[in-house]
Formats: C-alpha cells, structure tokens, sequence
C-alpha cells in the first residue's frame, strides 16, 4: 500500500484476508470432515445405503466447490466495483484540474491585458503632465512681474 490509496482499502483488504483464512480453513478442515462423515455412514449403516450417503457427500462437497466459486466471484466483482470507482473518481479530478488551469489561463490573460492597459493610461497621463507643466511654465513667463 502507498500513502495515496484510499481510506476504505484496508477494510476491503481485510475482508479479502478474512474470506483468505476462511478459505484456508475449509481447504484444511472439509477434508477431515468429508472423511469423518463417509466414516460415520459406513459405520452407521453397515453397508446398507451406502451409495445414498455418498451421494449425499459428492452433493455437499459439489455445493460447497459451487460456495467457494461464488464467494470469489463476489469478491472478484467487489474489487472490480472499486477500482471502477476510483477510475470515476480521477476522471472528476482531471477534468476538474483542466477546468482550473483554463480559468488561470484566462486569469492570466486578462491581467495582461489589464496591465498593458495601465501602462499605457500611466504613458498619456504622463504626456498630460508634461503638457501641464509646459503651459504653466508658459504662462509663468507671460505674465508681468507683480509690484
């Protein structure tokens, strides 16, 4: 595991360890068991009905292999659902982080223009001021000393 999964896969690995140790245990177990039994059946009926019992067992052990496929193929479909998930989950990020980056993109453009804008209103403001300045130095020397 790495430090981006997601907060919920150590429950599903859990379950998926759990489901493990169940299935270890049934393959150690079941055989003992299904010995046991034939065992039990033999003694029990002395040879009368036997195949009865043993096609009692081939039917349990059929059932149980038929448990066994469907819980993995439930788990199977489990994983499945998730990394189908986590696939919808990047997808939003994606497009999301594309829709940011346009918007900064056009950020961006909009202060460039907003800046060439200023500079040249700081120009003609400039130009205005040494105007001003020329008319009031002008009219500084057109006007008769004051007594």
């Amino acid at each position: 595991m790495t430090d981006d999964t997601p907060q919920h896969e150590p429950d599903l690995t859990a379950e998926i360890d759990e489901v493990k140790e169940i299935a270890a245990d049934l393959r150690a177990v079941l055989p003992t068991r299904i010995e046991a039994a034939v065992a039990r059946a033999l003694d029990a009926h002395e040879g009368t009905g036997v195949d009865h019992r043993v096609a009692e067992l081939h039917a349990l052990a059929i059932d149980t292999a038929q448990r066994t496929r469907a819980l993995a193929a439930d788990v199977r479909a489990e994983r499945v659902g998730r990394v189908e998930d986590l696939e919808v989950v990047v997808d939003v990020l994606v497009d999301g982080l594309g829709a940011v980056r346009g918007d900064v993109a056009r950020l961006e453009a909009r202060s460039q223009r907003i800046e060439r804008e200023l500079e040249r209103i700081t120009w003609a403001l400039d130009r205005v001021g040494s105007q001003l300045e020329r008319i009031a130095d002008a009219d500084a020397s057109t006007q008769p000393p004051s007594v």
